[in-house]
């Protein structure tokens, strides 16, 4: 997508991105990017999921993201178009996309924002989508591939012995030995859990760990750790409720993004914070005002699609 067609605040917060990277940045850029902020309520929110974004970009291109962070400041902002570009972001359109104002771009099976969606496949395989999900379908000759781009799926696999089922990730991939598993992309990682019998995980490295029912791991970009069984609830998302066990809240929060549109954020201080509950993901304006009742946050909103959580 050429700079010109991006949104305003998607390009405004490309060339500040690439002004804080390049090490030059002095307290009067530092004052020019504050005003920028609050020029615009859509500059916010261009340059956190900006910020969000960029670093799963450069983890998917190494050598380019090598040559954009170690060449001279001059040339950094085109170099950082251009990265953003051959990672396949699609800045533009990604930002509107994640911030709920257009649907979901191309993508095999597809769902929007606070929209989960059952899919049957041409296998009899039935897959269930979280909100701000996609994937693409991979099914030729003797395999059958799902590759998860956003969010989360749960799949109830369709015995095939002659053709395994695998869910891949960019941070590894999961084989059905049996029937059904949810898998959830995060920030770095994503988390498998098994409902019933097994599923085979596999992390980049090659490190591998067969989990049973009532079991789940975390796939990392070098390893495979397993999660504490007492979450197994977390991965049990298809009838629109989170379960949440003594987890933290940032668990809560980053669950409810895919179901509220613009951009939710929590202070790193409450995102610390335990809890324990049933949250219902399909009115976060109600969990979000339950959270402000029984915790010691505080829920603003000092822009429009902008949501603050943070300790009072």
């Amino acid at each position: 997508m050429a700079h010109n067609r991006l949104p305003p605040a998607v390009a405004d917060a490309i060339e500040w991105l690439a002004l804080h990277r390049s090490g030059c940045m002095t307290d009067a850029d530092r004052q020019r990017f504050e005003h920028w902020l609050r020029l615009s309520a859509d500059h916010p929110i261009a340059w956190q999921c900006l910020q969000q974004r960029v670093g799963q970009a450069f983890a998917d291109v190494p050598p380019l993201a090598h040559h954009v962070l170690s060449s001279p400041a001059t040339s950094r902002r085109g170099l950082l178009r251009g990265a953003l570009a051959v990672a396949g972001i699609g800045v533009g359109g990604w930002w509107l996309q994640r911030t709920g104002l257009l649907p979901f771009a191309q993508g095999d099976l597809h769902t929007g924002v606070a929209e989960r969606r059952a899919f049957t496949l041409d296998d009899g395989s039935r897959v269930v989508l979280n909100a701000k999900s996609r994937v693409d379908l991979a099914f030729a000759g003797n395999t059958r591939t799902l590759i998860l781009r956003e969010g989360g799926l749960s799949i109830q696999v369709a015995a095939d012995p002659l053709r395994p089922l695998m869910v891949v990730t960019p941070f590894g991939e999961a084989q059905a030995l049996g029937t059904r598993f949810t898998v959830t992309l995060r920030e770095g990682k994503a988390d498998v859990w098994v409902q019933e019998s097994r599923v085979q995980v596999k992390a980049p490295n090659g490190a591998t760990v067969q989990l049973r029912s009532g079991e789940g791991a975390v796939l990392t970009s070098n390893a495979v750790h397993a999660l504490d069984s007492n979450r197994a609830a977390e991965g049990r998302w298809e009838d629109g409720y989170l379960e949440i066990h003594d987890q933290p809240l940032g668990v809560v929060i980053d669950a409810l993004r895919a179901y509220r549109r613009g951009v939710l954020r929590i202070s790193p201080e409450a995102a610390t914070l335990r809890v324990s509950g049933v949250f219902l993901l399909d009115d976060s304006a109600h969990v979000l005002r339950t959270l402000q009742e029984t915790l010691p946050v505080r829920v603003e909103q000092p822009l429009p699609l902008w949501t603050q959580v943070s300790l009072r």
